[in-house]
């Protein structure tokens, strides 16, 4: 073989190597382009992608104090609308100014902001006895909990226990910033009159 050949030779070799580059290449580019489509469908899906268990989690305020907190057996992450479901979720307000309130359910539902939370299956509210005011107790099935402006809210029936006396009815707002409750139909009330005083 001449040296004339040899350099045809390790030419040829060459173009042929940069021509599989340059299909191989290609081929990739199509495709990524062909599962661009199916990917993104794939993320708009309602699909979790993380999960926690036995967590807990505070809200702080502006000067570092913590006013919220929440905990649950199980919290499921989407990443679609950036929601999470709980399992059996408690929710305590740790204002030290004001009676502390629990919120309990068999589960719940959250935003992406944290700020509205769905709570669904045996809700159970409950504001500490405070001077002058006694413990008092909300039952109901299903109850949507707004954080910021501390405000829960029901349409179904609900059920409410201050010291000895109750309350029935259907639709209800708790405003514990406020410190007020409507109830908004088929009141009923039983009256105890608190225990004299000595």
């Amino acid at each position: 073989m001449t040296p004339r050949f040899h350099d045809r030779l390790a030419a040829g070799i060459s173009i042929a190597l940069l021509l599989a580059l340059a299909a191989g290449t290609y081929f990739l580019a199509q495709t990524s382009l062909r599962d661009e489509g199916p990917a993104a469908a794939r993320l708009l899906t309602h699909d979790p992608d993380y999960f926690v268990e036995d967590l807990v989690f505070t809200r702080i305020n502006n000067h570092g104090a913590p006013v919220f907190r929440v905990s649950a057996n199980r919290m499921v992450h989407y990443p679609d609308d950036e929601s999470s479901d709980f399992e059996q979720p408690v929710m305590m307000s740790l204002d030290p100014e004001k009676p502390r309130v629990t919120v309990r359910a068999d589960r719940g539902s959250t935003s992406a902001d944290g700020a509205e939370t769905v709570l669904t299956g045996n809700v159970v509210l409950v504001r500490d006895a405070d001077a002058g005011e006694p413990r008092m107790t909300i039952r109901t099935e299903s109850a949507t909990v707004y954080s910021e402006t501390e405000i829960a809210r029901t349409d179904l029936p609900v059920r409410i226990e201050r010291g000895d006396s109750v309350l029935t009815g259907v639709g209800m707002e708790f405003n514990n910033a406020a410190r007020s409750l409507r109830v908004d139909s088929r009141v009923q009330l039983t009256w105890q009159p608190p225990p004299p005083t000595r």
